[in-house]
């Protein structure tokens, strides 16, 4: 129990010995604010609220062949109605596509670009959560389609009615135009609801008649399971009757089985691991902080040993020593718990402004919930407590005749030896972290000097996207089908663009270098590899100028032309290192090659005839903090499929980016552009204007390295910090405690300047071994580090001699500072205070 008299002898300790007590609080309060803003993150993510209704119920359905290396395959309508027909434990299944898709949107106050989830009749309703306005889909909403299998009906998000629709009243049943299309507004959903929390720019849903391509698997199936029933049932269950429906179509099911997840754990099982992953490596600043602590407590213990073996002699039990000394290093801990909230609340302000754009907002809103309080209040009392109970003990154990004799003597070498292994260990840690952040913000910036690779002087990117019946259409095989008026459209709109004052050249490509979208492909002449185990290439169309317009070198052979068109022979260009991967000294001008459009393996649709190649040119430079230089395959814009799988394919051919090269500043552009878009066809809208500089400090795979190597500096800089407070505060105690000691041996002769010497030989010793140390688990986290990232080195020897110098130098210069104060001791005031 804590006594009041106890905690005023604290106090009274503490203003004599303010450092001390600055310094311990500092500590603590760094590493449990460090850590804390993290947990927060990880309980903000681990226990985000979906809002669904009886939320541990729904789960997420695949089907799975592990004999074939298939995990999760969607699952198609024939299985989910087998299952609530024949089944006896979902109550409910319903689907949505787990990404969404841009559109061009009319009849608002301007036309733009926004993102649509494509559902089924039950991919609403199957998370329980009731529409704020109107109703969401039924199947007598498929009695009036678009595109063959889309209900014209839509329900829409409550940020799309207040933001894009000014909150009118009379929203259920007004219509506004999507890609072209009118559709019927029939809900509102909630403020708020997403379904899924890592998409959250929705701004409506679209329903799809699953009944009309009952084959079709490209949608997530989530289920709501009767109560009480378990996981491992419906695995079981679905398993079953999966195989029993491609048994009745005469469908081999050898190896066919399924995986039931929880929606939680789907949703966010895997940012979780990786975000523990930084929870685990700023601990590290933690146990910084707690061995500055218990550094300085064991100094201090060792100081107050004459007071405390008086007080035992004079009658005080070793457990009353020990209350009062516990009472200390829970008020510390309370300091430090105080001080880290305050830093965890700017740290997670700090967090939420490093966090890339493309991440969710899930991860801009992280607050300091009773959970967060728990766990700093927690860590704080059990680190100061725990790392406070061995000094407590040693100075509770004391011996008055010892003390006496020890006074003569000097201070404990066992004492002193248990300081140098904290201060080894602070070294040690802050070194580990060091390494990482060097080694990270070394590929970075490496990464940064590389790219692009091309000419990025006074280049203009937008984006297009093709929509509405005009340009592709759906077959009754849930296929989409492109149409003659895409070239069409890009042909008029490059006519107009180019003719723009101080445009010098301008091309289209389907995606700009570092967003890579990889296809399989085989080489002709050479042997099939198994299904889904074929080489992948970044598959890329372009026009005759886009190569040009971005700068990308020819090195052999010729680029895409004018004449490469649907009734040529198909012609590809590769990059070098496509040449130098898969054919090695062998020429590949001339060699065929043969493209599938789509992930590989089952479903994956082959080009109707193969690609001879006709040009190598230059690599350009890719983001890889994240994946190795990718093999590229260029192809002309007019040489594509008529018809490709439902979901995202078609967009290699409707979707483009326009690259301008220009004599101007390009940004002056953007109006010509969007005038030449509308001139061509008012229904749809270029968006995203950037220059190629921005386009590229913009790309995730920037924005991810960058975040990551910023999260990792955060955490070296804060172990620095920690280390050379933990050398000052050791090393100013130090001198304190020795002050008559250092009189007396100046008195007899010594220099100051010997004195300061020997003290900082004497901390040389355990800064040395514990950056020795840390380069050694150093070179342990940078193997760790490129297991997860590629291109970072398992040994950088500049990283790790760079940092081992800076914390060398680091560590000595904040001993020194105490240190020099010897220098103005004098011997006779120092020998009158002894």
């Amino acid at each position: 129990m804590i006594r009041f008299s106890d905690v005023r002898y604290a106090l009274r300790l503490w203003r004599r010995h303010p450092t001390m007590i600055a310094v311990a609080g500092l500590s603590l309060g760094l590493g449990v604010g460090a850590t804390t803003t993290m947990y927060s993150v990880v309980n903000r993510v681990a226990h985000y609220d979906l809002g669904f209704a009886d939320e541990g119920r729904l789960v997420v359905v695949w089907r799975a062949n592990p004999e074939r290396g298939i995990r999760e395959q969607p699952l198609n309508w024939l299985v989910q109605r087998a299952l609530l027909e024949h089944g006896r434990l979902f109550e409910s299944i319903g689907f949505f596509q787990g990404s969404a898709m841009p559109v061009t949107l009319t009849g608002t106050a301007e036309t733009r670009r926004v993102s649509q989830v494509p559902v089924d009749v039950n991919g609403l309703s199957v998370v329980g959560v009731p529409p704020l306005l109107g109703r969401t889909f039924r199947l007598e909403d498929f009695d009036d389609v678009v595109k063959q299998k889309e209900a014209r009906a839509i329900v829409i998000t409550y940020d799309t009615w207040q933001r894009l629709l000014g909150g009118a009243a009379g929203v259920i049943g007004m219509s506004i135009h999507v890609d072209g299309e009118p559709r019927t507004i029939i809900g509102v959903m909630p403020r708020g609801f997403q379904l899924m929390p890592w998409v959250d720019d929705v701004a409506f849903w679209t329903a799809n008649d699953l009944r009309k391509i009952p084959d079709a698997a490209w949608m997530i199936a989530v289920g709501r399971l009767k109560p009480g029933v378990s996981r491992e049932t419906a695995q079981a269950e679905t398993a079953a009757i999966t195989r029993q429906v491609l048994e009745s179509r005469g469908e081999k099911p050898s190896g066919i089985t399924a995986r039931v997840i929880p929606l939680r754990e789907e949703y966010f099982g895997g940012p979780t691991r990786a975000l523990s992953f930084l929870l685990g490596a700023v601990s590290f600043v933690l146990l910084i902080a707690c061995a500055n602590v218990a550094n300085l407590l064991l100094a201090a213990g060792t100081a107050r040993q004459k007071e405390l073996a008086l007080r035992a002699a004079a009658g005080a039990r070793r457990g009353r020593l020990m209350q009062q000394l516990l009472t200390e290093n829970l008020l510390l801990a309370l300091v430090g718990c105080g001080f880290g909230l305050v830093l965890a609340l700017w740290g997670t302000r700090l967090f939420a402004l490093i966090v890339p754009t493309g991440f969710p907002d899930l991860l801009r809103h992280i607050s300091l919930d009773a959970r967060v309080l728990a766990f700093a209040l927690g860590i704080s009392i059990s680190s100061s407590l725990l790392f406070g109970l061995m000094p407590a003990l040693r100075a509770s154990r004391v011996d008055l005749n010892d003390v006496l004799k020890e006074g003569a003597r000097g201070s404990s070498g066992g004492r002193r030896r248990g300081r140098s292994l904290l201060l080894v260990a602070e070294v040690a840690l802050s070194m580990v972290l060091l390494v990482g952040a060097g080694l990270m913000m070394r590929s970075f910036l490496g990464e940064q000097r590389k790219l692009p690779g091309f000419d990025t002087t006074r280049l203009l990117t937008a984006d297009i996207l093709l929509g509405g019946a005009k340009y592709f259409n759906k077959t009754p095989q849930d296929t989409n089908v492109v149409t003659p008026q895409v070239e069409v459209f890009y042909d008029r709109l490059l006519e107009r663009v180019r003719a723009l004052p101080g445009v010098t050249r301008a091309g289209i490509i389907s995606r700009l270098p570092a967003d890579v979208w990889t296809h399989p492909f085989t080489i002709v002449g050479r042997p099939m590899p198994e299904p889904g185990k074929e080489s992948q290439a970044d598959f890329n169309e372009v026009d005759a100028h886009a190569l040009d317009t971005l700068g990308i070198r020819l090195l052999r052979g010729r680029m895409i032309q004018e004449r490469d068109t649907a009734s040529s022979p198909w012609v590809a260009v590769i990059n070098k290192t496509f040449a130098d991967r898969h054919f090695g000294g062998h020429d590949p001008l001339g060699q065929a090659i043969r493209i599938s459009i789509g992930r590989g393996g089952e479903g994956a649709r082959i080009e109707p005839q193969p690609r001879q190649i006709v040009g190598i040119v230059a690599d350009v430079t890719y983001p890889s903090f994240f994946t190795e230089t990718p093999a590229v395959v260029y192809v002309p814009f007019r040489q594509h499929l008529a018809e490709y799988a439902p979901g995202e394919d078609e967009w290699l051919h409707t979707g483009k980016v326009l690259a301008i090269r220009a004599s101007i500043d390009p940004l002056t552009l953007v109006r010509g552009v969007q005038d030449a878009v509308a001139h061509v066809d008012r229904d749809q809208a270029a968006r995203d204007f950037l220059t190629m500089d921005q386009r590229i400090a913009a790309s995730p795979s920037v924005t991810n390295s960058r975040f990551i190597a910023s999260l990792f500096s955060v955490f070296g800089t804060l172990a620095i910090l920690l280390a050379v407070v933990g050398v000052y505060g050791v090393m100013s105690w130090v001198v304190g405690q020795r002050t008559t000691e250092f009189g007396i041996r100046m008195a007899l002769g010594a220099r100051a300047g010997d004195v300061v010497a020997m003290l900082l030989l004497q901390s040389l010793g355990p800064i040395a071994i514990g950056v020795l140390l840390g380069v050694a688990g150093g070179f342990g986290l940078s193997r760790a580090l490129n297991s997860m990232f590629w291109n970072m080195t398992s040994a950088d020897p500049v990283v790790l001699g760079g940092i081992a110098a800076l914390m060398l130098a680091v560590a000595l210069v904040a001993a020194w500072v105490p240190v020099h104060r010897v220098t103005r001791i004098d011997p006779q005031h120092a020998l009158r205070q002894g």
